[in-house]
């Protein structure tokens, strides 16, 4: 009887593991729609900063920038 108690543990583990994966995948990183292409200009984009002001990547056209996408210790 524990034999296969330890299986079902061992099989409910593997599947709540893959499962759990695939969500993620799926639910939590989406693909992005546009992609960035070596040697043309980047795709445009809309953000919010921290002070609650919109950021457009179109309006810095003719300007460099440095764009760093910086996820702390949440």
């Amino acid at each position: 009887m524990k034999r296969w108690t330890w299986v079902l543990l061992v099989a409910a583990v593997i599947v709540l593991g893959v499962g759990g994966f695939i969500v993620k995948e799926i639910y939590v990183y989406p693909k992005a729609q546009v992609a960035a292409t070596a040697g043309k200009p980047a795709p445009d984009f809309t953000l919010t900063d921290a002070q609650g002001k919109t950021f457009t990547l179109s309006s810095q056209r003719g300007h460099r920038v440095v764009i760093n996408f910086y996820r702390g210790y949440w």
